[in-house]
């Protein structure tokens, strides 16, 4: 059972009546360059498993397949079940067979959750997209998620950073209900190896990419 305080339970809402015209507002035009760079990033072979935490309405799952081809798993986790629905709804319509969509708490993606929702699943590949901005814990996030990692396995996120804040930031903050100046990158560093950083969007979104120690 999904335990969440109350500001999560606004948050969740709020995601809920915002999926209807997220496809709109925050559409996969506006983030294709560092979405795509941050795919790309993965290094997604055929076969593999690769997580994707949020997923929101599914707008990455297209470039999985570009590098999947239709094989392997990817598994979309998220805790709105507006935005679900629509990941539901994009599944359904291309008909993919290799994607299975999940609710979960990103505070709960850890090995145990892992072991069973997906038995002995390998993670071979994860992407945190647009999420740690406004995950409460997010630190234990990104520890959680490197640790589900098969040795070697590949972690990109792609977020929003601005050190300080401008009236831009105050928007995107108000329309993601997370914050934009939370050192995730810098974070994410400390956790694994071969690790790069480069921005988007005037400087204001990043994609960090490690690999997790053998």
């Amino acid at each position: 059972m999904i335990k969440m305080n109350n500001k999560q339970e606004m948050a969740i809402k709020y995601y809920d009546r915002f999926s209807i015209v997220y496809d709109l507002i925050s559409s996969k035009r506006y983030y294709h360059k560092p979405r795509k760079y941050a795919i790309e990033q993965l290094g997604l072979q055929k076969h593999q498993t690769v997580l994707n935490l949020p997923c929101g309405t599914g707008q990455n799952f297209s470039y999985f397949q570009e590098h999947l081809h239709q094989t392997g798993q990817i598994l979309g986790i998220d805790l709105s079940d507006g935005m679900l629905e629509k990941a539901k709804q994009k599944v359904q319509k291309n008909n993919w067979q290799n994607i299975k969509i999940i609710k979960g708490d990103a505070t709960e993606i850890n090995p145990s959750w892992i072991k069973e929702y997906l038995g002995d699943a390998k993670i071979d590949a994860v992407l945190c997209d647009l999420g740690l901005s406004g995950f409460p814990k997010w630190e234990q996030v990104i520890d959680n998620l490197v640790d589900i990692l098969a040795p070697n396995g590949k972690i990109v996120i792609m977020d929003w950073y601005m050190e300080k804040p401008s009236l831009r930031g105050e928007f995107i903050k108000w329309i993601g209900k997370g914050e934009v100046n939370r050192p995730i990158w810098q974070y994410l560093q400390t956790k694994v190896e071969f690790f790069k950083v480069k921005t988007f969007k005037r400087g204001d979104v990043f994609v960090a990419r490690g690999q997790k120690y053998p």
